[in-house]
């Protein structure tokens, strides 16, 4: 029933009374935050934090976490998924079928995020562009089965469009990931370098100045905005 009456909820367009009623379903979210109309179905729990974003359209689907620290942004058409998550045997870590944010991450429009064995995004991080898409789950051809590993990407780390990252992949902090580039099963990608290709590869040390993040500190966004009080019905 609960999980039945969080999906109608959801499906409200923003305001304070849809985020005193999540509330009043077991969530935590801000009076602050904005939560647009997406469609949620078998979502244990969301944590929203001061002033962040969860933008129109977006699908959550399985998950048992998503959490977003202060000022956060999940902007349109994103799918965020955890059935991978249900396999037998699956180890119960505390990433299993979570989304986790840290402050004034983003992630923009159009990608896809398995979070069967996690995803975790640091501070200040990006998923931006279009299209890419964050597999935390894979088939094991040795064992059989699924392998099941998060998605970390570090703080102040960028992955542009059209990239793919498989389970286990780690982005170090202040890394970017140059559009359409693929990352192995566990790999872990130096903080501090642009990495590019297929499979990608570390391509030259890179520093991104500090104003590329602080530009993007806003309550909301067009069409969907956080008002300086807390807003009303």
């Amino acid at each position: 029933m609960r999980q039945a009456l969080t999906t109608l909820v959801f499906l409200l367009p923003p305001s304070g009374l849809k985020i005193r009623l999540l509330n009043r379903l077991g969530h935590q979210i801000h009076p602050t935050a904005v939560i647009g109309i997406c469609l949620v179905r078998r979502v244990e729990r969301f944590e929203v934090g001061e002033r962040s974003l969860i933008h129109h359209f977006n699908l959550f689907r399985d998950l048992r976490l998503v959490k977003l620290g202060e000022g956060c942004r999940i902007m349109l058409f994103n799918q965020v998924v955890g059935d991978s998550g249900y396999e037998p045997g699956a180890e119960q870590t505390e990433n299993l079928r979570t989304l986790r944010l840290g402050d004034f991450s983003h992630i923009i429009s159009q990608h896809y995020l398995d979070c069967g064995g996690g995803v975790v995004l640091g501070n200040e991080t990006w998923v931006t562009g279009i299209r890419s898409t964050l597999l935390s789950h894979a088939f094991d051809p040795t064992n059989g089965g699924v392998i099941l590993d998060p998605v970390t990407i570090g703080d102040r780390a960028v992955v542009a469009t059209s990239c793919t990252m498989l389970p286990g992949t780690t982005i170090g902090e202040g890394a970017l990931i140059a559009a359409g580039s693929t990352t192995w099963t566990g790999q872990e990608a130096k903080g501090g370098h642009l990495h590019g290709g297929v499979p990608a590869r570390r391509l030259a040390a890179i520093d991104i100045p500090a104003h590329v993040y602080l530009r993007a500190r806003h309550p909301g966004a067009t069409g969907v905005v956080a008002p300086p009080n807390p807003p009303s019905e």
